[in-house]
């Protein structure tokens, strides 16, 4: 998408403020003179130097040098959550403050942090990383009491920001120690003690703020907002509008490239995606309760408890929006989270007691994915990702044996029989130049021989390039379709039989044969996979593949994290060793709804109309052979009674109206709608009309339908469904 000159919103700073860091360049040291000097580089070279006006006609400049170790928070006066976490690395101390106007600290503790100071950058690297983050969900069993005191409250590290910086690992958690903390004592994660982990404990509840920093001044909590928070709030009001009108301008919102590289899907699905919704959705609407907002390390994160309501679905959870300035000094979003959550809201919105702060729309997005350990104990086994140096082997050089220094010209006089000496010698000293050339030449072959050894070892390597990550997420897509459509040829092309459960590097699980049988015999035909796209990392050699999964059968619906392990054979192509499947609730149900909903209202409306016109072949064709109708039990029962009774009367008017979608539990999908019916006789009802569907492979159908009427029938009239 190209960016509009327009500007979205913009954000400039007051001249004073620009005037007192002049002075305290001035007053500073030749050393802080420089540290400013590469600051002021590190804002230019990154783009994210912006200025804008405020609503007051202020001018700011920002963000200051703050995403570099080390980072200083503020944590300003406007758009503050009820609850906040504050952690001071470099004092080890953890603050956790409520908003009870003004923003007040209530708790202080000591805490300990990575054994390595700075913000963290790759995996394994024992730091703690620094900005904003937020509680996902409470882990209180399984753990190991010495080095996690038995409870832990996960963070979504890496955010959409870490992603787009580059940052690898994850599992950051707050948790405590079985026998004490310790300053700088952790693998990455934030520690407390016992007591003060069940003081606290039962406030970090899911959706609670955290702020990672190297310093926090609590003396200066909140601060004064300069206009920059409160804009951001009405920024994120903006964009809600702009896709509550389901207008092309809420595209305009976004940074493509950074979103691309921050999110599972590139921004391209993204807008195709929603621009499919905006043609299918009548309409969309959202509450939301207040938008709040906090500053990190050279970005903005805005967020609010949200109910989303449309022509499809209903669902409710809390949204995150990432925010950062473009070349051209624009807020855009980089990237969003979305966490799907019972918050009541929509059931106060049916009671008509939902107050919210305002009526704005927008639709779903990916879900954040559940952390895991920083320090897993495989963890030896991941490979390097330093820089490689090789010199060239140093091959020795023929060069012609220097002249003598003393020639003698014409023949030698020499004793009787030294001409045969003479010649002995010189037979000898050529077979010696003979030897050393060929064992010359043969370490000269042995030494190009390992070179082209090591080039060939070097190609064959394997690198996360562009095209590994094509040919491997092609491979995974092929491995779903496969196991979709029970297809045992094209599966057992995808993996390596001999290597299975024996690559270096892998987890040992199931052998082979049985994997397989256990696959079939977990997931019956038909079978419907949802999946987002894979996340790929090294293992050593192996690529490993991780991908949330939804899968539905008649057996019932299951969710979680399959992880597949795929290894390059000497043909070139990516085969699977190991595998595993995680399960566990990956927020999929609604990014699967929103997918099929467009499909099945089609189905339901050709199947009213096909029902309005009395045409009995069509009518039939949307339903299953063991469809149950009010008693009748297959589709041949079905189909007699509409013979007998459209015989008699004939439908002319069929209407459906409200319709909802959820789930069943046997994986098909549950359609709710209020129904108007009338025939050529004059008889009508109203009342709610159930379709349990199931997607039998290649198109949805009627599995069961259930009416209930709003008031009793005439004693004479044959409805419909109910003889």
């Amino acid at each position: 998408m190209q960016a509009t000159d327009r500007p979205i919103f913009q954000i400039a700073a007051s001249g004073s403020g620009l005037r007192r860091s002049v002075r305290a360049r001035r007053r500073g040291s030749r050393s802080s003179r420089w540290k400013s000097l590469a600051c002021a580089l590190a804002v230019v070279l990154s783009a994210s130097a912006w200025e804008a006006p405020l609503p007051d006609g202020r001018v700011v400049w920002g963000p200051r040098c703050a995403w570099a170790d080390n980072w200083k928070a503020s944590i300003y006066d406007e758009g503050l959550p009820a609850h906040l976490v504050a952690v001071d690395k470099g004092r080890q101390s953890f603050l956790f403050f409520e908003h009870k106007s003004p923003l007040k600290l209530k708790y202080t503790f000591p805490c300990t942090t990575g054994q390595v100071p700075g913000d963290k950058q790759v995996i394994n690297d024992l730091r703690t990383p620094e900005g904003i983050y937020f509680v996902e969900y409470k882990i209180a069993g399984g753990l190991d009491f010495r080095e996690y005191g038995g409870i832990a409250y996960t963070l979504n590290y890496p955010n959409p920001v870490d992603r787009l910086r580059g940052k690898t690992g994850y599992g950051i958690w707050i948790h405590s120690k079985g026998y004490g903390i310790f300053p700088r004592d952790t693998k990455g994660c934030v520690a407390i003690g016992l007591k003060d982990i069940d003081t606290v404990g039962p406030s970090l509840r899911p959706g609670t703020a955290v702020v990672l920093a190297e310093h926090v001044d609590e003396s200066a909590v909140p601060s004064p907002d300069d206009g920059t928070a409160r804009s951001l709030r009405l920024l994120m009001q903006e964009w809600s509008k702009a896709w509550a009108a389901r207008s092309p301008r809420m595209f305009e919102f976004y940074n493509p490239e950074a979103y691309s590289r921050a999110m599972p899907e590139s921004f391209a699905a993204f807008r195709q995606n929603k621009e499919r919704l905006f043609k299918i959705l009548k309409f969309i609407k959202i509450f939301n309760k207040e938008i709040h907002v906090l500053q990190g390390p050279g970005y903005w994160v805005t967020w609010s408890e949200q109910l989303y309501t449309a022509s499809n679905l209903s669902t409710e959870g809390v949204r995150r929006l990432y925010w950062q300035p473009d070349e051209r000094g624009h807020f855009r979003i980089v990237g969003m989270e979305w966490t799907p959550r019972e918050l009541g809201m929509e059931a106060a919105f049916r009671n008509g007691t939902l107050v919210a702060q305002s009526s704005i729309t927008f639709s779903d997005s990916e879900m954040p994915v559940a952390p895991r350990l920083d320090m897993p104990e495989d963890a030896g086994r991941l490979s390097s990702e330093g820089t490689l140096v090789a010199a060239d082997p140093l091959i020795p050089q023929w060069r012609p044996r220097p002249a003598p220094a003393e020639i003698n010209w014409g023949p030698i006089r020499t004793p009787e029989g030294s001409e045969q000496d003479a010649e002995a010698r010189a037979r000898a000293e050529a077979e010696e130049q003979a030897r050393q050339e060929a064992a010359r030449l043969a370490e000269q072959q042995r030494l190009e021989a390992e070179a082209r050894a090591r080039a060939e070892a070097e190609a064959a390597r394997v690198r996360l390039t562009p095209e590994v990550r094509q040919t491997v997420a092609a491979e995974v897509r092929a491995w779903e379709d496969a196991l979709a459509a029970h297809n045992a040829r094209e599966l057992t092309t995808l993996y390596d039989a001999r290597a299975f459960n024996k690559a270096p590097g892998v987890p040992r699980g199931l052998p082979y044969g049985q994997t397989l049988r256990e696959l079939k015999r977990r997931h019956a035909a038909p079978l419907t996979v949802v999946s987002r796209a894979p996340r790929l990392s090294l293992v050593g050699e192996i690529v490993e593949s991780r991908s949330d999964q939804l899968l539905l059968s008649e057996r019932g619906m299951e969710q979680g994290e399959r992880i597949l392990y795929w290894q390059r054979g000497k043909d070139g192509r990516f085969r699977i060793v190991a595998e595993n499947f995680e399960a566990g609730d990956r927020g999929l149900s609604a990014y699967y709804l929103e997918r099929v909903s467009g499909e099945v209202s089609r189905v339901i409306e050709a199947w009213r109309a096909a029902w309005e016109r009395g045409d009995l072949d069509a009518y039939m064709r949307f339903y299953a052979d063991d469809a149950v109708q009010a008693g009748r039990r297959t589709a041949r029962a079905i189909r007699a009674q509409k013979e007998r009774l459209w015989g008699r009367v004939s439908p002319t008017l069929v209407q459906l109206s409200g319709l909802r979608l959820a789930l069943d539990d046997k994986g098909g999908l549950r359609a709710d709608m209020l129904q108007s019916y009338a025939d050529s006789a004059g008889h009508s009802d109203r009342g709610t009309k159930t379709l349990l569907l199931s997607f039998n492979g290649k198109q949805w159908q009627i599995t069961r339908e259930d009416w209930v009427v709003e008031a009793p029938l005439p004693a004479m009239f044959d409805a419909e469904g109910e003889e």
